[in-house]
Protein backbone atom coordinates (compact mmCIF):
# COMPACT_ATOMS: atom_id res chain seq x y z
CA UNK A 1 0.00 0.00 0.00
CA UNK A 2 1.28 3.44 -0.88
CA UNK A 3 1.21 5.66 2.17
CA UNK A 4 -0.36 9.09 1.77
CA UNK A 5 2.01 11.93 1.15
CA UNK A 6 1.55 15.42 2.51
CA UNK A 7 -0.16 16.61 -0.70
CA UNK A 8 -3.07 14.16 -0.40
CA UNK A 9 -6.28 15.04 1.42
CA UNK A 10 -6.73 13.25 4.71
CA UNK A 11 -9.62 12.82 7.11
CA UNK A 12 -9.18 12.18 10.83
CA UNK A 13 -10.37 8.97 12.45
CA UNK A 14 -10.48 8.75 16.23
CA UNK A 15 -10.44 5.24 17.65
CA UNK A 16 -10.64 4.20 21.28
CA UNK A 17 -8.41 1.19 21.92
CA UNK A 18 -8.09 -1.11 24.90
CA UNK A 19 -4.93 -0.28 26.87
CA UNK A 20 -3.29 -3.61 26.01
CA UNK A 21 -3.87 -3.14 22.29
CA UNK A 22 -2.57 0.43 22.44
CA UNK A 23 0.61 -0.86 24.10
CA UNK A 24 1.01 -3.50 21.39
CA UNK A 25 0.54 -0.83 18.71
CA UNK A 26 3.18 1.33 20.39
CA UNK A 27 5.68 -1.54 20.60
CA UNK A 28 5.09 -2.65 16.99
CA UNK A 29 5.40 0.89 15.62
CA UNK A 30 8.67 1.40 17.50
CA UNK A 31 10.04 -1.92 16.23
CA UNK A 32 9.18 -0.99 12.64
CA UNK A 33 10.35 2.60 12.99
CA UNK A 34 7.05 4.08 11.82
CA UNK A 35 4.34 6.11 13.50
CA UNK A 36 1.42 4.48 15.24
CA UNK A 37 -0.87 6.20 12.76
CA UNK A 38 0.90 4.72 9.77
CA UNK A 39 0.94 1.26 11.32
CA UNK A 40 -2.77 1.49 12.12
CA UNK A 41 -3.56 2.63 8.56
CA UNK A 42 -1.54 -0.26 7.13
CA UNK A 43 -3.25 -2.80 9.40
CA UNK A 44 -6.72 -1.46 8.63
CA UNK A 45 -5.99 -1.51 4.90
CA UNK A 46 -4.79 -5.12 5.07
CA UNK A 47 -7.90 -6.11 7.03
CA UNK A 48 -10.24 -4.42 4.57
CA UNK A 49 -8.67 -6.37 1.72
CA UNK A 50 -9.66 -9.66 3.33
CA UNK A 51 -13.07 -11.14 2.80
CA UNK A 52 -14.90 -12.14 5.95
CA UNK A 53 -17.91 -14.40 6.13
CA UNK A 54 -20.71 -13.00 8.29
CA UNK A 55 -21.67 -16.54 9.27
CA UNK A 56 -18.11 -17.29 10.43
CA UNK A 57 -18.10 -14.17 12.59
CA UNK A 58 -21.48 -15.08 14.04
CA UNK A 59 -20.10 -18.51 15.01
CA UNK A 60 -17.09 -16.86 16.67
CA UNK A 61 -19.34 -14.46 18.58
CA UNK A 62 -21.22 -17.37 20.13
CA UNK A 63 -24.82 -18.16 20.90
CA UNK A 64 -27.28 -15.29 20.79
CA UNK A 65 -30.19 -15.69 23.17
CA UNK A 66 -32.73 -13.86 21.03
CA UNK A 67 -33.99 -15.16 17.69
CA UNK A 68 -33.70 -11.60 16.34
CA UNK A 69 -30.15 -11.27 15.04
CA UNK A 70 -30.84 -8.28 12.80
CA UNK A 71 -29.13 -5.85 15.20
CA UNK A 72 -26.03 -8.02 15.38
CA UNK A 73 -25.89 -8.47 11.60
CA UNK A 74 -26.29 -4.72 11.11
CA UNK A 75 -23.46 -4.06 13.57
CA UNK A 76 -21.18 -6.64 11.92
CA UNK A 77 -21.87 -5.18 8.47
CA UNK A 78 -20.64 -1.79 9.72
CA UNK A 79 -17.28 -3.22 10.86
Amino acid sequence: MKYQNKDEDKKPLVVRLPVGLKNRLDIASNQQGISQSRLAVDLISEGLNQSVSLEAIMEDVGVIESDDTSDVKDWLNRI
